[in-house]
């Protein structure tokens, strides 16, 4: 009990030498240092955990163009951690993300764009954002991807098999009305 006591002063002694440094990094506008606090805030790191610093940090390291911090709060927003959900928030911070080149960005906005239950579900522009995704190594966004592509060549050909069952069935009226007619 003693040794895990010391382990736990230990521990926290590190991450208060950490937060001081990383804290005074973010004020003097480091953007990844700003990221990596909310990142601490988050998930109560050293610090008691705070969404709500937590989006303030990660707004702070977005304004100064740290992709991950963008990504972290668009994060927020599309899971309602601190702040109610707001898609359209989610999406423009995940784009600024993808727009620096962060693959999770990218693979976010096609995520959210993917989804049915949004009002700007676009399946084009989820594609387009995943396809930049895995170009920047993202493996999910490969995979979705690939799914997408493999759901719409099952679309292509279910839409070819309705249009030929419509044209049968255009012809079996025309026979049916000739029959009639007899």
């Amino acid at each position: 009990m003693r040794g895990m006591l010391c382990f736990a002063i230990l521990v926290s002694g590190i991450y208060a030498g950490i937060y001081e440094k990383v804290e005074k990094a973010c004020s003097m506008d480091e953007g990844e240092s700003c990221t990596y606090l909310g990142i601490l805030y988050q998930v109560g790191q050293g610090v008691e955990k705070s969404d709500k610093k937590a989006q303030i940090y990660y707004g702070k390291a977005c304004k100064l163009n740290d992709a991950e911090g963008c990504s972290n709060l668009g994060d927020l927003y599309f899971l309602a951690q601190g702040t109610i959900q707001d898609f359209g928030k989610a999406k423009i911070y995940y784009k600024k993300a993808c727009q620096l080149n962060y693959s999770e960005g990218c693979s976010n906005l096609g995520d959210l764009y993917s989804m049915n239950t949004w009002s700007e579900h676009n399946r084009t522009k989820a594609k387009g954002y995943y396809k930049k995704a895995c170009s920047l190594g993202n493996t999910k966004a490969c995979n979705n991807l690939k799914a997408l592509e493999e759901e719409d060549k099952i679309l292509i050909q279910k839409k070819a098999e309705y249009e030929r069952l419509k044209k049968e069935q255009a012809q079996l009226k025309k026979e049916t009305e000739l029959l009639d007619a007899i």
